[in-house]
């Protein structure tokens, strides 16, 4: 892959990594509501989800998903599902008073890095159009047939990098109005605003013929 071509790859991914959906959204609601400590597992998360779609369209495995039709629909309802169901947690779930360091059970913690974990990850891949912007992206810059080891890893590392940088970026944006507004008041309103969104974003997906 020539410099040209890697700078044309480098920022359609970025455009479309950093541009707001249903992860930005995740993100930094997982910053404002447990730190950026606890939101490094659901960006981790985020990235297994993103690669586990990158590697599936890069294989061609994507185009046979999407006119499979069958498949492809199952993947968008658990999508819509989650969706739905991660609003309606954020909506109606009380917020949590922070505990002092120390206080916490461990057997708890690890229930919520993989609680975490398991939202930036189904996010990514419940949602449809992460087949279809990658399906059509990977042929247009490496091909599968003739593509040496170092294009792959060019592909993928550059994949993981922004995807987990754009996430945390957002974390972190989280993590600031925490701070800029300190009231148990603002992160409730927040968290019933971040539900709705999901919950119209899961019923808009729904609603479309794609």
């Amino acid at each position: 892959m020539t410099f040209d071509y890697f700078l044309a790859y480098f920022i359609i991914l970025f455009v479309a990594t950093i541009t707001p959906g249903p992860n930005s959204l995740l993100a930094i609601n997982h910053g404002l509501n447990h730190g950026i400590g606890s939101t490094i597992f659901s960006g981790l998360g985020n990235l297994t989800g993103n690669l586990l779609l990158a590697l599936v369209s890069i294989l061609g495995l994507g185009a046979i998903l999407i006119a499979s039709g069958i498949v492809f629909i199952i993947i968008k309802w658990i999508g819509i599902i989650y969706l739905l169901f991660v609003g309606c947690k954020l909506i109606f779930q009380p917020v949590r008073i922070e505990t002092s360091p120390g206080t916490e059970d461990k057997p708890l913690i690890n229930r919520r890095k993989g609680r975490l974990f398991l939202d930036g990850f189904i996010i990514a891949i419940g949602n449809p159009k992460g087949i279809l912007f990658f399906t059509a992206l990977f042929p247009q810059f490496i091909d599968i047939k003739h593509a040496t080891i170092e294009a792959f890893l060019i592909i993928f590392s550059t994949l993981g990098i922004v995807a987990f940088g754009c996430y945390m970026l957002y974390g972190v944006f989280g993590v600031r109005l925490n701070r800029l507004f300190l009231r148990k008041s603002f992160r409730l309103g927040f968290n019933r605003i971040t539900g709705s969104i999901f919950i119209g974003t899961g019923l808009a997906i729904a609603l479309s013929k794609k």
